[in-house]
């Protein structure tokens, strides 16, 4: 987007404020959990300038205590390679500084974890959050997105298996927990396990009035009659030792008699080097369980873990069952340690398999990603898949590497109802024909949007924001539709006046001058702004690509009401010739209350400035024999060139008279000496 600066408004249905399009998140946006669970939540920048950079953050998380409690701050490699970096759990506060390399773009600053506690509903939201630039200047105003939380009653019992330090063909314990509402008369069942091995008897960890423990054949058979027992407890503890990649453990519990449909296995690993997958909201852990809802879309990573060598050549498959997932946006992430490493890389996807090899110049060590694809759900059903990798290589240069692979179980999650989306339009006009469309579509269900736009004039787009050149000024009837997976639509319509508005005149003095070498002047910039609208503006000059030139500041802001002017003469110093590059825009004061929103206007200009060096004189290099012996007059010639510099003047005498030398040697000084005189009267 060229250097736009964004004020939207956002739903329900969006207030008059504007805001530019650098934004700072919280994602996803929208969380429902058990009370019990852990979540994390991504703090996300998005949309920094290269040109302006972020070289400080603060933020303040906020949240009800009452209902969670914020656990852990994981700052993101970018965050972590800050000079000055503060974090604080118990007040949600950071604070970062970057003195070299400041991060632009779009950017994860930290991952938060949070435990529900208890039922209720409310925001994660953030406070005090400001981003500045290089020069110590805020970047705003900011748009800021929270995250809403529900927390559910535990209306269910749930049962797990938790494996901590997981390594393979290693003696490792396993605990079986149980969350639930009370009370908890009895709890009996059985764990069943392939590729593993049993290697002692269980140890219930809970007071119990009686207990039935029986292992057979790789199976943990139970029935315990538990005494004051918590909602949440641990329950057994299991020696066991898993052998093979292929290992599986089949959870059965029942409580009060009743069979527990929601159970699940985590693993927490701890092996120094592994491969395996993470979402992208769990980018510091690999994950081996992962559901995702029908309509909805999820970013998968292979990621290498811990790896102490260093990594030169990755290839192998990943297998992801193209009949359930479609597969789009395969490659590196824009925040792997790889990415500017990268020598080749070969990357299709073709019948269920995505095909990679890829090299480094310099290897790399760690913890990094080595590609990423996101998934979505082609059916509207209940069934789990297995996304597995095959045929791995690695190499730190010549020499073969073995990892472990942990692969992924997705489960797709059927919908039983569907919530349509909602649409509101907003577009902004550069230099009077170019309109930046933008989507504003809210979907209560997170689905994956489609869009389809009519402009008007017989174009079309698929894209969710895009930019459309108009060939006349005059009025258009604009129509977007957006569909949410399950076909559920809204549809927006309006008119929108395209006119040819040019309220900007300017003129710049010595545009064109003499400068000498390593000298500075300064050029002043005369600018007229009118307000040819029925609205007040706030109007906002502001410069870029500045690095050639220097100003006392980037962006001047004008209020102007209906028809009023104003001129700005703004000096600029200049050492050299540049191109000065500013933009003018205006933001009509208008409540944004309807189904299309407009902007801004924006006018692009730039203007070369051109310095002539003064003008330098050169004489030819010249050499002149003279022989004594003859009685012809001495002439000595010398060349004028108005670009040369230097005086260079050889003359050898071969005398054969001593008498007549003086003579001639005067007349060849005065001859040159008059050559010289004559040459600076005519430059003159």
């Amino acid at each position: 987007m060229k250097y736009i600066i964004l004020f939207l408004s956002f739903f329900v249905f969006l207030s008059g404020a504007y805001g530019e399009n650098v934004s700072v998140e919280l994602t996803p946006n929208n969380i429902s959990k058990y009370v019990g669970d852990t979540f994390n939540l991504d703090l996300i920048v998005k949309n920094v300038p290269k040109n302006a950079t972020c070289s400080g953050f603060e933020t303040c998380i906020n949240y009800n205590p009452s209902i969670l409690n914020l656990t852990n701050i994981k700052l993101s490699d970018i965050s972590n390679n800050t000079t000055l970096k503060a974090t604080n759990v118990s007040s949600g506060k950071i604070s970062l500084a970057w003195f070299s390399n400041p991060p632009y773009g779009n950017f994860t600053v930290a991952t938060l974890s949070f435990k529900a506690l208890n039922e209720g509903s409310g925001n994660i939201s953030l406070r005090k959050t400001v981003i500045s630039n290089a020069d110590g200047y805020r970047i705003e105003p900011l748009i800021i997105k929270n995250s809403s939380i529900t927390i559910n009653p535990l209306k269910q019992t749930i049962g797990k298996i938790i494996i901590n330090n997981f390594t393979y063909n290693k003696n490792i314990k396993a605990i079986v927990h149980i969350d639930g509402v009370k009370p908890i008369h009895n709890i009996s069942g059985n764990i069943t396990f392939t590729n593993v091995n049993i290697k002692g008897n269980p140890t219930v960890l809970i007071p119990f009035n009686s207990t039935t423990l029986k292992t057979f054949n790789n199976t943990i058979s139970f029935f315990i009659i538990p005494k004051n027992v918590s909602k949440y407890i641990d329950l057994l503890e299991l020696p066991i030792n898993i052998t093979n990649t292929n290992y599986n453990i089949t959870l059965n519990i029942y409580a009060n008699g009743k069979k527990i449909n929601k159970t699940s296995v985590e693993i927490i690993t701890t092996t120094n080097k592994y491969i395996g997958f993470a979402t992208e909201n769990s980018l510091g852990k690999v994950i081996e369980k992962t559901n995702i809802t029908f309509g909805s879309s999820k970013e998968i990573m292979l990621k290498v873990f811990n790896s102490d060598e260093n990594l030169t050549n990755f290839s192998g498959y990943i297998f992801i069952n193209n009949s359930l997932f479609d597969v789009s946006n395969c490659g590196i992430s824009i925040f792997s340690n790889i990415r500017n490493k990268i020598n080749t890389l070969n990357m299709t996807f073709n019948n269920s398999h995505l095909y990679f090899n890829i090299s480094l110049t310099n290897g790399t060590n760690g913890t990094f990603s080595i590609l990423k694809f996101n998934i979505t759900p082609k059916l509207n059903e209940n069934i789990f898949s297995t996304i597995y990798v095959g045929n791995l290589s690695l190499y730190s240069n010549s020499t073969k590497i073995y990892f472990p692979v942990k692969n992924l179980t997705v489960g797709i999650i059927k919908r039983e109802a569907n919530n349509p989306p909602k649409l509101k339009i907003a577009y902004g006009i550069i230099n009077n024909k170019e309109v930046h469309f933008y989507a504003l579509a809210y979907d209560k269900d997170g689905d994956k949007l489609k869009y389809i736009w009519d402009f008007g004039d017989g174009k079309n787009s698929t894209e969710e924001n895009p930019i459309h050149t108009y060939s006349n000024y005059t009025i258009y009837k604009i129509k977007c539709t957006v569909k949410d997976s399950l076909n559920g639509t809204d549809k927006v319509e309006g008119i929108i006046p395209v006119k040819n508005i040019n309220p900007v005149n300017y003129s710049i003095s010595n545009d064109s001058f003499i400068l000498n070498k390593n000298e500075n002047k300064t050029v002043y910039l005369n600018i007229t702004l009118k307000n040819p609208l029925i609205h007040k503006v706030d109007g906002y000059l502001n410069f870029l690509d500045y690095n050639n030139y220097h100003l006392l500041k980037i962006q001047y802001k004008v209020v102007l009401k209906p028809n009023e002017t104003k001129n700005l003469i703004i000096p600029i110093n200049v050492s050299k010739s540049c191109e000065l590059n500013w933009n003018v825009v205006y933001y009509p004061a208008i409540k944004n209350n309807k189904a299309i929103d407009f902007i801004n206007y924006e006018w692009d200009f730039e203007k070369k400035i051109i310095f002539k060096s003064k003008p330098k004189i050169k004489i030819n290099k010249y050499r002149k024999v003279i022989d004594l012996n003859n009685t012809q007059v001495v002439v000595l010639k010398v060349n004028k060139v108005k670009t040369i510099k230097n005086y260079v003047i050889n003359k050898t005498i071969i005398p054969n008279n001593d008498k007549i030398v003086p003579y001639y040697s005067f007349a060849s000084i005065f001859g040159f000496v008059l050559g010289i005189l004559l040459i600076r009267f005519k430059i003159k």
